[in-house]
């Protein structure tokens, strides 16, 4: 009979692992390899009372299912393992069984849809907190960050009833152009790992399943869902895999998402190797692995080869799906086994009981706090790098200045809604121009422009009502196969309307709905090389061919301010079309306007790079050149007055050519609602930046691996860099990037002095600790993020010459002078070996790197590492 102590140390122990822990014995769970700090901070902030509620649901669920699942029909089974509405699969009422709700929602709670549809709800209650996406939260380098953001997301998802939230995703960024890198924690394998745990143990603590996304290998959005994914067994193992399996051994994350792509030849929803050998088997995941939405499975592998929900497919009516009637009658004939389906009801259920779903305690939620937009503005300061400063341009002193010019496509703009999935009905966003006021106020005199390029610009998308689905302004492309345009090949989105050929006769339609916002003459501009026609609502308005693209074609129509006109540009050749137009009065400023203000500015920011035009699921960015002719007003504006602070926003590197004149370079992602207040906060010195790059700014795209190596494409991605992804590339093939992996400045500065090692020599699975003192020999108080990078120094296999391996973010006070603190485990020295398919750290020597980034190396040190083989 236990004693009243031991049973309130199994409560704990069923306490951890509802919030992630899922090997540890209730006597040894401190010592426990698998955790981390950050668990056993989660576990600290609980209450009591809430760790023995949550302890006695979990310490139940076993039996709980045991009870339900031989009640449930064969019928009964088979329903909840598919949809039964876009976001939610069926309850069973008579069992006491509801229904199982999901939401998009990797860094905000989705606007709510429809039952049964992709329409609005129209609901004037479903707004969320939007917060700065994933790669603002991996550029803080800062778990706290993560679990901030897990905790927000969470506890809003909880009030808006929601049992799964679809996030978060740690694809990597293997390439700039990807459309979802702006929803992903960076292009490196350990900062993601260690960035998921507390960002699900977070998520779940408000009783709502984390679902770690895409898995596996979803690294391109061009033909996502038929591209094959085929990297070697070491690659998939070493890069692409390790934030999953932290997610699931670390963090017990109850749910994941497949990625659309194909892993080696099948749907990576329905590959046993991928599910049942490493998911499910090696790591013994205890979740449910759920669909995408309209994914290319079939029946019986999906169903043997370890999918447990499928959410969405492109079929008439739910019974229809692939685990949906076709699973029954496969079971019925005797080609499914009925204990293939009871493991996937039992994991479904194993996910409701732990949630809470059937628990009258189960946590209410919280939802546009103001702690929670206290977070998010905060997420969105420790994500902002300083890039650049050599002229000490920032921080501004608004008790000197005077005149402040504000400029750029992103002063104004704001990001929520757009991006596809990830969109966020706020109930405010704060722009840049917003902040900067606010902060501001009457002290000094801003003045706001939009700067014209020189150059030919197609027709601004503030004119558009068109929308593509993921909620971003934009042109539908067609492709025919015929010059009379009747055989429609395909169809596509682009942000602009414009078309490059790229050498190929081909067949084009661009279209879209534009309304004016004066009533006037509209002059419809286009240049182009080829034979060229131009309709407004289905009307011709000219027809010819074009022989010169430096000749614009006009043909001025008069435009009813406030009326939707349709527009299609229909172009025939092997070269490029632009559609482009003057109207009445100009949103933008002349090129003579704006530099005549910047002479005359005190300090001049422009807030530039990219928007959801650009950075958006199911599309991928033609390449790195900043949209809008931005390259030529940034260049301008540096000429013209040397206070110019460059501030970039987006989620994936752009090519700077103007960098070199630039004194002053930031880039703040997208930063959720409370962006411009952060900007501004920054930008002032109230805040001091603090991070760091969590990917490579590449000077040109063709110094990426994936470009150079001519491995991307719509067919197949062999991943022919292998475990040269990001920085490893750059430094396996000596290219200097624009801006290095870990690089940020800050207003204060840091030494770095005294590096210790525990030891000078390892074996077998002894552990290493790394020390170094951090010193702010500045006058002013800032955060640091001391890096540390191994290197094998003879290996069998080729390995980085640099792998992060450890991160310690310290704030200091000036002056005062801190330790960072670096465990290193035998599987931080690993390998994975093909031969043994296992891990393997090899003896040797082993050289350690501490540095402010991968670029910036301050102290190095060895130790010896000998291997011991396995009894």
């Amino acid at each position: 009979m236990p004693t009243r102590y031991q049973h309130k140390l199994n409560k704990t122990h069923a306490a951890l692992l509802a919030i992630g822990l899922l090997s540890v014995t209730p006597s040894a769970f401190a010592a426990h390899p698998d955790i981390t700090p950050q668990m056993l901070h989660a576990l600290r902030t609980l209450p009591d009372s809430e760790k023995l509620r949550i302890g006695d649901r979990i310490s139940n669920v076993d039996d709980e299912i045991n009870r339900l699942l031989p009640q449930l029909t064969l019928a009964e089974k088979v329903s909840l393992v598919h949809a039964a509405g876009k976001f939610h699969i069926p309850a069973i009422e008579r069992l006491g069984i509801h229904e199982m709700w999901m939401s998009d929602g990797p860094h905000g709670v989705r606007y709510e849809i429809e039952r049964d549809s992709w329409a609005p709800a129209g609901w004037t209650n479903d707004y969320s907190t939007y917060l700065p996406p994933l790669t603002a939260v991996a550029a803080s380098w800062d778990p706290n960050m993560a679990r901030l953001h897990g905790n927000v997301l969470g506890a809003e998802a909880r009030h808006r009833n929601k049992d799964l939230i679809l996030g978060p995703g740690v694809n990597l960024a293997r390439l700039p152009l990807y459309g979802r890198n702006f929803e992903y924690m960076g292009e490196d394998p350990f900062l993601a790992a260690r960035l998921v745990v507390p960002e699900v143990i977070a998520i779940q603590a408000n009783d709502v399943g984390a679902t770690v996304k895409h898995y596996a290998l979803n690294t391109q959005e061009l033909n996502r869902t038929g591209v094959n994914a085929k990297p070697d067994e070491r690659t998939l193992r070493e890069v692409y895999l390790p934030a999953f399996e932290a997610a699931v051994k670390q963090a017990n994350v109850h749910a994941i998402m497949g990625a659309y792509n194909e892993f080696r030849g099948t749907n990576a929803n329905q590959s046993a190797h991928l599910i049942n050998t490493i998911l499910k088997g090696e790591w013994g995941y205890q979740g449910v692995l759920l669909t995408d939405w309209n994914v290319d499975i079939n029946t019986y592998d999906a169903a043997m080869n370890g999918l447990d929900i499928e959410m969405g497919t492109d079929v008439a009516e739910f019974d229809d799906y692939f685990l949906a009637k076709p699973l029954l009658d496969m079971i019925n004939a005797g080609k499914v086994p009925v204990a293939v389906l009871d493991d996937k009801v039992r994991r479904i259920l194993r996910v409701q009981l732990s949630i809470g779903m059937m628990d009258k305690q189960r946590l209410s939620g919280q939802r546009n706090t103001q702690a929670h937009r206290d977070d998010a503005k905060t997420i969105a300061a420790n994500g902002i790098v300083l890039l650049k400063n050599d002229t000490k341009t920032l921080p501004l002193n608004s008790n000197k200045l005077k005149n402040l010019l504000v400029l750029g496509p992103n002063a104004d703009k704001r990001h929520g809604f757009g991006g596809g999935s990830s969109e966020v009905k706020a109930l405010y966003e704060i722009s840049p121009l917003d902040g900067l006021k606010a902060k501001l106020g009457d002290k000094v005199d801003i003045t706001f422009m939009r700067p014209a390029s020189s150059e030919f610009m197609p027709i601004p998308n503030d004119y558009l009502t068109t929308r593509h689905w993921t909620g971003t302004p934009s042109w539908q492309i067609n492709y025919y196969r015929d010059n009379d345009m009747q055989q429609l090949a395909s169809e596509s989105w682009i942000a602009d309307p414009q078309f490059d050929a790229k050498g190929q006769n081909q067949f084009v339609e661009i279209k879209a709905n534009l309304k004016p916002i004066e009533t006037g003459s509209h002059s419809f501009n286009i240049k182009a090389d080829g034979k060229v026609a131009l309709y407004i609502n289905d009307r011709p308005l000219l027809n010819t061919t074009a022989a010169n693209s430096d000749k614009v074609i006009t043909q001025a129509v008069k435009l009813t301010a406030g009326e939707t006109y349709a527009i299609s540009l229909r172009y025939q050749g092997d070269k490029q079309a632009t559609l482009g137009w003057e109207t009445p009065n100009s949103l933008h400023n002349s090129e003579q306007e704006y530099l005549a203000a910047a002479k005359k500015a005190d300090a001049v920011i422009y807030f530039g790079g990219l928007s959801h035009a650009d950075d958006r699921e199911s599309i991928d960015r033609p390449d790195m050149v900043l949209p809008g002719q931005q390259d030529e007003v940034i260049a301008k504006l540096l000429n013209t007055n040397p206070n110019t602070v460059v501030f970039m926003l987006g989620g994936s590197a752009v090519e700077m050519p103007w960098a070199d004149n630039a004194n002053t370079i930031a880039w703040g992602w997208y930063g959720g609602m409370e962006a411009g207040n952060a900007y501004a906060d920054m930008l002032f010195g109230d805040t001091n930046p603090s991070g760091k790059m969590p990917i490579t700014l590449p000077k040109k795209l063709t110094d990426t691996a994936p470009i150079a190596l001519n491995d991307y494409n719509e067919t197949e991605s062999l991943y022919s860099e292998g475990v040269f992804i990001g920085y490893r590339w750059f430094e396996q093939q000596k290219i200097k990037p624009l801006f290095a992996f870990g690089h940020g400045l800050s207003y204060s500065k840091f030494s770095y002095h005294n590096i210790k090692l525990s030891s000078a020599s390892i074996a077998g699975d002894d552990t290493i600790t790394v020390k170094v003192d951090i010193t702010n020999t500045s006058k002013v108080d800032g955060a640091e993020v001391a890096q540390l990078y191994l290197h094998d120094a003879k290996a069998s296999v080729p390995r980085p010459a640099k792998e992060l391996k450890g991160f310690d973010k310290l704030w200091l006070k000036a002056g005062e002078t801190q330790t960072a603190s670096f465990t290193l485990t035998q599987r931080d020295l690993s390998f994975w070996d093909v031969n043994t398919n296992d891990w393997l750290a090899e003896s040797g020597e082993f050289e350690v790197f501490i540095g402010s980034s991968v670029a910036d190396i301050r102290l190095r040190k060895t130790f010896d590492y000998q291997h011991k083989a396995k009894l």
